[in-house]
């Protein structure tokens, strides 16, 4: 038992920077296990050293579901050839309160650095905000930026890093539609602008096309990016500068025509539309060379026989996860996973109800619809009181 006891003694008493650096490397299921042991290793894992060296290595990416729309909690999935399970991260479960946002009308729009966005979603709600780190289970609530959400003015957000300032900013957009809205004429299109610490919204400016509540600000390269229409009605993207804080056009996939059934996506590290406006295929066009139009290439046609949704189907694919063994995990509508495999070209369904049953041990999830929302997540332990004049919640 002293032997034991020794060797407890130095894992406990290993400098900071070694104790950092072994940490980091872990899955987020066993670092929010080891910030329960003490309360050294708790303040440890809740620093900014910790949290600047777990970005640069976090294992693995991760989506959210929630249940009967009353909770959200973080899943992971693994990313090592032919093992691609998911596990639920203990700790991180979200049940908003009645101060916070209602989770039957949540919607995720973005996640920079482990920090998630959630804005309060459908027609007449009051569309605040929400910045979320499922790891350090902490959250911050912003109000709303104004203007009534009815049908059909439109809202829709992105959230960014400005690269040069390293500031984090929501960008909301929103539009007043004339009631003849096959006219497409806006009345009123304001953007604004919340960075976090500021405390307030600032007003940028009009937004210059003619945006859908179904689709969220992209992220990259200190830019967010709209699928959209142009005003002479053709389907373009949409790109706002996070640091100059302006709006330019940007090239789309020389063949997408309906607004409606394409998503704008992240294809490893690249932007992608996925386009399902074909009966029969569902065309994945990535741009190999970020802001150059002629690199915009089809990457995949899926065969869309396997899984039996041939014929005019209003929905959108979106894509969750690309792993390192060339498989691609795709959602349809919010609660369909699909996983195709890009060296044989094969796509098929999964169970997400016995997933979901099997993870949790007891089939309880037979019960319940599930609903998927996922954005492009890393872990982080980027703590939400570092954003002076913010205030922070308990998600607990």
């Amino acid at each position: 038992m002293e032997q034991i006891s020794g060797n407890e003694n130095l894992l406990f008493n290993l400098p900071s920077h070694i104790s950092i650096d072994i940490l980091s490397r872990l899955s987020t299921k066993t670092v929010c296990l080891c910030r329960c042991v003490c309360k050294d290793w708790q303040q440890l894992l809740s620093g900014p050293e910790f949290a600047g060296f777990r970005l640069l290595r976090s294992p693995t990416t991760s989506l959210m579901i929630h249940k009967n729309m009353a909770s959200f909690n973080l899943v992971e999935l693994e990313d090592e050839p032919n093992n691609h399970d998911f596990y639920y991260v203990p700790g991180t479960r979200m049940e908003p309160s009645k101060d916070n946002l209602p989770p039957y009308r949540m919607f995720m729009f973005g996640s920079v650095n482990g920090l998630i966005s959630l804005h309060d979603y459908g027609y007449q709600n009051p569309d605040n905000v929400c910045i979320w780190n499922p790891a350090t289970r902490e959250s911050i609530n912003i109000q709303s930026a104004g203007g009534v959400m009815e049908y059909p003015n439109v809202t829709t957000y992105g959230f960014g890093l400005s690269l040069k300032s390293g500031h984090y900013k929501v960008v909301r957009i929103y539009q007043e539609m004339d009631r003849d809205i096959e006219s497409g004429r806006i009345s009123k299109s304001d953007c604004h602008v919340y960075t976090l610490g500021n405390g307030c919204w600032r007003y940028t400016g009009r937004a210059p096309f003619l945006y859908s509540c179904r689709t969220h600000g992209v992220f990259l390269n200190g830019n967010l990016h709209w699928l959209i229409n142009d005003p002479d009605g053709h389907e373009t993207i949409s790109c706002f500068d996070l640091e100059k804080e302006s709006f330019q056009p940007f090239p789309a996939p020389p063949e997408l025509h309906q607004h409606n059934l394409a998503s704008l996506e992240l294809y490893q590290d690249c932007l992608c539309v996925c386009d399902n406006t074909s009966d029969f295929d569902l065309v994945i066009w990535v741009m190999k060379e970020y802001g150059i139009k002629k690199s915009w290439g089809k990457e995949f046609v899926i065969d869309k026989h396997p899984i039996d949704l041939v014929g005019q189907w209003y929905e959108v694919f979106r894509i969750l996860k690309v792993f390192r063994d060339g498989e691609i995990l795709l959602l349809w509508r919010d609660d369909n996973l699909y996983s195709f495999n890009s060296k044989s070209n094969a796509l098929q369904g999964i169970d997400i109800h016995k997933f979901l049953a099997k993870q949790n041990g007891n089939g309880d999830f037979e019960e319940w619809y599930p609903s998927i929302v996922a954005v492009d997540y890393v872990s982080s332990f980027i703590s939400l009181n570092n954003f002076a004049g913010e205030k922070v919640e308990n998600t607990l």
